[in-house]
């Protein structure tokens, strides 16, 4: 397995023990390797970095789902076999649609005794440093609160860099608020790489589990509706910023392939008033006015929570 430095990187510094965190939460994640042998490598080094940082970072039990991997492959990858030891998972799956391999850690996680599971890509962690506010701490801060401090927070998702360059200049605005306390926006731009869902079944609701005959692009997207549709409150948290390690993706993200997972997806939620965007607006994305209203007439608009 090439090392964090094949690829030009520094290596991650982690601190000396990780956060508590395996009490409350689970990490729960899809690894799908494609067939591009190039691809295939690269994408292998940076799921040994990402379960490193979870394993080092927190104490929480990590699942994975290992997707269109080869038996040598799972053998030679020394942290699928040390997240083990510590209480995590592998599941074995063929080459499959991501929708598959999603529902299945979520069905994983709606089975398991976690408060909260944190459902990622094979290439995801958070920003850590003294300039990123929460940073990896956040899990800990936030295992740390009753568990009735987040009511009303049903799934939330980090800060996407790529959609908000500077995001740094939120805290700026208000300094105390964001070092004193979580605070989530409501927002429905989910992105798959990593968003954190409240265990449903644990409280007696019906889970989030988006229809697994979905063939489009925009499952995450799929997944922020299922859970609207529901009534259930989506946010940002914007104490968490997503950090991605740089490699090929397994997916197409053109406006033409964007427009038709959309469109499938304004099908299924029609009924509740779900369209596509009319010119002049972007016509590739989803109009969710009628949709929000409609679901979700009384959630807050912000939500804040005093850290520990």
């Amino acid at each position: 397995m090439p090392s964090d430095r094949a690829y030009g990187r520094i290596p991650v510094e982690f601190p000396s023990a990780p956060f508590p965190t395996k009490d409350i939460f689970g990490a729960f994640i899809t690894s799908f390797l494609p067939d591009n042998v190039q691809a295939r490598t690269r994408r292998l080094a940076n799921f040994e970095l990402q379960l490193r940082w979870w394993r080092q970072m927190t104490d929480m039990p990590v699942h994975v789902v290992i997707s269109n991997w080869t038996d040598s492959e799972r053998d030679g990858c020394a942290e699928l076999g040390a997240l083990t030891e510590r209480g995590g998972t592998i599941t074995e799956k063929p080459a499959q649609p991501i929708i598959l391999n999603r529902n299945a850690c979520l069905a994983a996680f709606y089975a398991s005794s976690h408060r909260w599971g944190i459902i990622m890509d094979d290439d995801a962690v958070l920003y850590h440093s003294p300039k990123h506010n929460s940073g990896g701490r956040f899990f800990a801060e936030m295992a740390a609160q009753p568990a009735d401090a987040y009511d009303g927070i049903d799934v939330f998702f980090p800060i996407n860099p790529a959609k908000m360059p500077g995001q740094n200049q939120i805290w700026k605005k208000d300094p105390q608020l964001y070092e004193s306390s979580h605070v989530f926006q409501a927002n429905y731009d989910l992105k798959g790489s990593m968003f954190i869902v409240r265990n449903f079944a644990l409280e007696g609701k019906e889970p989030v589990l988006p229809p697994a005959t979905f063939a489009g692009h925009g499952e995450d997207t799929l997944f922020a509706i299922e859970a609207i549709s529901k009534g259930y409150g989506v946010f940002r948290c914007d104490n968490i910023v997503l950090k991605e390690f740089s490699g090929p993706s397994n997916f197409s993200h053109t406006r033409d392939v964007m427009k038709e997972g959309n469109q499938e997806i304004a099908q299924l939620y029609a009924d509740q008033g779900l369209r596509m965007n009319q010119l002049p607006k972007p016509e590739h994305l989803l109009d969710r006015k009628e949709f929000l209203a409609r679901c979700l007439p009384e959630t807050s608009k912000q939500i804040v929570v005093s850290k520990p």
